[in-house]
């Protein structure tokens, strides 16, 4: 009886070690610092020492082996529920955006699997909107992590005096790196000096998307622009082709998968000298297939980066992941590729050339692989699928509201569609572009950012120290407040009636400061020459049965912005 006392006393006192064990490990190690990268690991340790526990236990019994494995069982009973409730308890009663009042979702200061099992239709923008109207401007939205909706959020996050970095969510290729995903402000700074040699200052001086008034004196039109302003122009030919045959045919034209298809062939270009050639086969390609089959991770799993890792690293390369790795390693062989073949510089410089030659000869090429890799894979991704979302929003717009086509076309009537200066200064033009960027943005909730040892200041409202801060565009640029009647396409609030804007600062399309898109000049030039050579050859409208509403109601929230079909029937002029 003695025996069976002392090995229940000696249980208890196990379990009682593992409570504490939950409580030390909670707050001497996971309240410190990231650990999303190491979710993978620490899932897996985790489930091979209890099952490892558990067999050696059950496989020794009744020795001293078997004893101290059942001993260390009982410990893990104690400690993975304390170490639970730990968290629950420190997050939601005790936690820094606790104690400061943010209000949201109950839940939401627990975990952020409700987000992600919320986002699996992949419309994020519609929640967040819905959070909006409920809460306000400020909403607390995961455990660390607040929504806010003040239309001073860019400038706080991104401006010149802001101290917050990159979220995350960033380090989604790891561990191969990229300008776009790099989070440390002195690397990204230096590797964007060495990406502006690919968009390097020279020949004409950027306008002010705005006012279209120069920005300043320094030029941006660069060498490598000017040499793509070619490419650009033959991928155009090809779309005015495909757009010619169904015209002549009387047959409506999908424009979302023309748009889709020329913004991958120009980037395909861009980037390796090579295009997908969708345009002229008129159908996908494959790898753009499954790459936006891949992309559909990202709608349900982006609230939960540390999520997006354990599904890389322990998931099954199946279905969707298997699209998404197949998609990084075609980048990988085409740049491999290139390196097999050296640098030789093409006849018109792509991006892979320029990334090539950056710190030629002096840095290990086992050191510069993760970032070619990375670059290459996140110019395809990122670079073509928002100018392409927000072509279709546009003509969209512009067939809906057929009396704005005409006055840019009464604009082109008598002027060069090719030559970019004279397109820069149409104000029309440029205020129907301005509009289909407000009201299309091509990150609808997309872009977080974390403060750092000081927290953040929006709206006089101060964001604690390490939270993650999500600015939702979609809503912001829609907001009553910042431009009067914000749901309506009126592009006149870009040139005559200014009076309609009412807080600039809500319009970012490209982002401000140092992580401002690098590619926004290439992307509006690009639909500037797009804009303009459709209007000026064709009268388009919807197609019978079209609304243009399936755009915005089947748009899919996936990072970047995936809207849906679109159907036009063209008329030559």
């Amino acid at each position: 009886m003695s025996v069976l006392l002392d090995s229940s006393y000696q249980a208890v006192l196990v379990y009682v070690l593992g409570l504490f064990c939950g409580v030390a490990v909670h707050f001497g190690i996971f309240i410190h610092g990231e650990w999303h990268v190491q979710a993978p690991q620490i899932a897996l340790g985790h489930f091979w020492l209890f099952s490892c526990f558990a067999a050696l236990s059950r496989y020794y019994k009744g020795s001293v082996v078997g004893d101290l494995c059942h001993s260390l069982l009982i410990l893990s009973a104690g400690y993975l529920p304390r170490l639970f409730t730990s968290i629950i308890l420190y997050r939601s009663y005790f936690h820094r955006l606790s104690t400061a009042g943010f209000k949201g979702p109950w839940y939401a200061r627990v975990t952020k699997l409700w987000h992600v099992w919320a986002c699996r239709g992949c419309k994020n923008h519609l929640l967040l909107e819905n959070l909006h109207e409920q809460y306000g401007d400020f909403v607390r939205t995961g455990p660390s992590e607040i929504t806010v909706f003040h239309p001073g959020v860019f400038m706080a996050v991104d401006g010149p005096r802001s101290e917050c970095i990159k979220s995350e969510w960033y380090d989604i290729l790891h561990p191969d790196r990229a300008l776009v995903t790099t989070r440390v402000k002195p690397i990204h700074a230096a590797r964007r000096r060495e990406w502006n040699r690919g968009f390097s200052a020279q020949g004409i001086y950027p306008i002010d998307l705005r006012n279209h008034e120069p920005i300043s004196n320094e030029p941006y039109r660069t060498t490598a622009l000017v040499q793509h302003e070619s490419k650009i122009l033959k991928y155009i030919e090809q779309l005015d082709v495909c757009i010619e045959a169904d015209a002549k045919a009387h047959v409506a034209s999908e424009v979302r998968n023309l748009f889709f298809w020329f913004g991958f062939d120009v980037m395909g270009d861009f980037v390796f000298s090579k295009s997908f050639d969708m345009l002229h086969q008129q159908q996908w390609h494959h790898i753009i297939v499954r790459l936006q089959r891949a992309l559909s991770l990202l709608g349900p799993f982006s609230p939960a980066p540390w999520l997006i890792q354990v599904g890389f690293k322990l998931g099954p390369r199946i279905s969707v992941l298997k699209d998404w790795f197949d998609m990084v390693a075609w980048c990988e062989q085409q740049m491999r590729v290139r390196l097999d073949e050296g640098t030789p510089k093409p006849a018109i410089p792509d991006l892979a050339y320029y990334l090539m030659e950056l710190n030629d000869g002096q840095t290990e090429l086992n050191d510069r692989l993760p970032w070619l890799y990375g670059d290459s894979l996140l110019a395809i991704v990122a670079g073509r699928q928002p100018t392409a979302a927000a072509l279709i929003g546009i003509f969209c717009e512009l067939a809906k509201h057929p009396e704005h086509a005409e006055k840019v076309y009464e604009e082109l009537r008598d002027v060069d569609a090719t030559n970019l200066k004279t397109l820069t200064s149409l104000p029309h033009l440029n205020a129907v572009i301005n509009e289909g960027l407000r009201l299309y943005p091509a990150l609808l909730t997309g872009g977080a950012r974390k403060t750092t040892e000081n927290g953040a200041t929006i709206g006089g409202t101060f964001i604690p120290p390490d939270t993650t801060i999500i600015a939702p565009r979609h809503v912001i640029s829609r907001r009553e407040d910042c431009f009067e009647r914000a749901n309506e396409f009126i592009p006149e609030r870009w040139s005559t009636r200014p009076e309609m804007i009412r807080n600039i600062a809500a319009f970012a399309p490209f982002g401000t400061g140092h992580h401002s898109c690098l590619g926004r000049f290439l992307a509006t030039d690009t639909m500037r020459f797009v804009v303009a050579r459709l209007v000026k050859k064709y009268h388009f409208r919807l197609a019978p049965g079209e609304t243009g509403n399936r755009v915005f109601d089947d748009v899919r929230d996936q990072f970047t912005s995936n809207p849906g079909p679109l159907s036009l029937c063209f008329e030559l002029r």
